[in-house]
Order: C-alpha cells, then structure tokens, then sequence
C-alpha cells in the first residue's frame, strides 16, 4: 500500500506570486528568499556578537610586532604588505611606454574620426540651406547635433551674436488692453487679417496658373483624361513613397554618423588629457626643483583652454574635462 502511495502522482506545493492590485508593494518574497535573508543576518549577529567578546576578554598588555607596521586612517584599517617602491628610472621607462600606447591609440583615433567626417561632407542633406535658422523645418539638425560638427570642425563655430540670440527669448508684440471686450476685438481682428492674407495669396497663385499665353491644348476626352489623372496621381504616390524610404535611410545613416563621430571625439579629449597628464608626471620627476602655479582645472573645449583668463579662479574639477596642472621649474645654469 505505501509503494502504491508513493507512486501515485502527487500536486507540487506552488508559492502564490504578487497580486495584481499589489504591484506597487514590489517583489513579494518567496521562502527561499527568506531562508537566505535570515541567514545572512544570523552571521552577521554572529560576527557581531564575536567582536564584543573579543572586546570584552582583550588584554590592555597585548603586543605584537604587527601592530608597528598596522594603522587605522578614517577609520579604516590599513596594513603595509612589505611591497618596495619601484626606482624612479624604472618607472620613467614604463610611463614612456605608456605614453606611446596611448598617442598609437589616438593616432588610429584620429583616422577613423577623418574618415567619419569624410562620409558626413559627402552627403548631400547634411545640411540644407537655411537650416541653421529655421525653426518649423522638421528635417533640420538639432542643438546636439550641430555642436558635434562645430567640435569637429565640418561647421565653422557659433559667433557670439548667434549665441546671445539662442540665449534671449524671442520678441514678441504685446497689446494692452482696458478690457476683455478690447481684447477679444483685438484678437478676432487679427485672425480676421491673417485669413484675408491668405485668400489674396491663394487667388495671386491661382491668376498666374491661369494665364492665357494665347494658344490653347485640344480638348481631350473624358476617359483619357480621367486614365491620364490616375497614372499620374499613381506615378506621384510612388515617387513620394521612396522618396520617403531614401529620406528616412539617409536620415538613419546620417544620425548613426554623428553618434559615432561624438563618441569618438569624447574619447579623443580623454586621451589627450592623460597623455598630458603623462607628460606632467615625467617632468616633475625629472631633475630640478618645481613649483606649483595652479591645479587641475575643468575645460569645455579647447578654445576655452587656450583663452582662459590666468586671473580668474581655477573651476571645479571633472574626470571627464580637465586640463593639467600648470608648474614652473627653477632656472638653473646648464653645463
């Protein structure tokens, strides 16, 4: 009877899953999550309860000769593990070859950026006339975009007076008005204006489609005509359906370029920065005594560097955008 029993199949035990209407509460915890979170905290009392029995039963005489070479600094245990310091000649020798890696590094940088920019100026809808100032033409670069071709140089740079203009709110004609009534006038008055603007340009459009040159096309009939309107509004669907499939293409192919091209960039400023940083680090460890001008200092670009004021107060620091740190060395008479 127990063989049969336990052969007979048996329903497995399911742990029911978060309600629907309890989503917001998060997971819900099942009892193998719990089996470890319990364990976890039982060890972490353990340990806990360990240390103050330690505490309790410690010596005050305890000495041993580790503790000569263990400090605690932030409360933080640090231990020196006997490891000797590198020569300097040595390590000289190993930032010099770091320092070729990462100018090799850059220089393929460099030509995969070149090609990227080749690729951009050969296409014919990088930039299309007037999109730098329009504003309701969807098919334009934006911001982002823009100054990813100013940095690499397919653009030339935003003037000053571009900027204060993108910086300053457009202007606007404002009314006042003694009332609502006033107002409401106003406003229908002005709506009525622009709609008659409109009519007289829609029939200026359709006098000059209709000028008489002085010969007239023969009649057709209408079956003709009506076949001749078909095939040609089914001509002009087809025209603008690819036309629609090579724009949204080029489009695709052109912000993939960019992407490409900022990135690239991004990480060309993080390689110049450490091979100057390199650099820095080689001089100060070579002969001579050296003082400090100034400290490592954020920069948004290299004309920013180049035309930094010397007066001015150094920034705060970034990982990113950085430029080195500024010495000067003692003169000293060669032999």
């Amino acid at each position: 009877m127990s063989s049969l029993k336990n052969s007979l199949h048996r329903r497995t035990h399911k742990e029911r899953s978060q309600l629907s209407h309890r989503t917001r509460l998060g997971f819900l915890e099942k009892h193998k999550d719990y089996v470890l979170r319990a364990r976890d905290y039982h060890s972490k009392q353990d340990r806990i309860n360990l240390l103050r029995e330690k505490a309790a039963m410690r010596n005050k005489d305890e000495f041993y000769f580790s503790m000569t070479r263990e400090k605690t600094q932030g409360g933080v245990h640090v231990k020196d593990r006997g490891n000797q310091a590198l020569p300097t000649d040595i390590v000289k020798v190993l930032k010099t070859q770091d320092e070729n890696y990462l100018r090799t590094m850059r220089a393929l940088g460099l030509k995969k950026i070149d090609r990227i920019k080749s690729q951009l100026m050969q296409l014919a809808d990088l930039l299309k006339p007037g999109s730098l100032d329009a504003e309701d033409d969807t098919e334009t670069l934006d911001e982002q975009e823009l100054e990813v071709l100013r940095e690499a140089g397919i653009i030339p740079p935003e003037s000053k007076k571009a900027r204060r203009k993108s910086h300053s709110k457009k202007g606007k004609h404002v009314v006042f008005a003694e009332s609502e009534e006033e107002a409401r006038q106003y406003a229908t008055s002005a709506r009525k204006a622009t709609k008659s603007e409109d009519v007289d340009e829609r029939m200026d459009i359709s006098r000059d489609h209709n000028v008489d040159l002085g010969w007239k096309v023969p009649e057709q009939s209408k079956r003709k005509r009506r076949k001749s309107k078909a095939s040609a509004e089914e001509e002009e669907t087809e025209m603008n359906i690819a036309s629609v499939e090579t724009a949204e293409q080029a489009k695709e192919h052109r912000t993939r370029l960019l992407k490409e091209l900022s990135a690239r960039l991004v990480r060309d400023r993080q390689l110049r920065y450490a091979e100057r940083e390199l650099e820095m680090q080689k001089a100060l460890m070579g002969k001579g005594a050296s003082r400090k001008l100034r400290g490592v200092e954020r920069v948004d670009a290299e004309e920013d560097a180049d035309d930094e004021d010397e007066d001015r107060p150094p920034k705060k620091v970034d990982e990113k955008t950085w430029k080195p740190r500024v010495y000067k060395w003692r003169l000293e008479r060669k032999r």
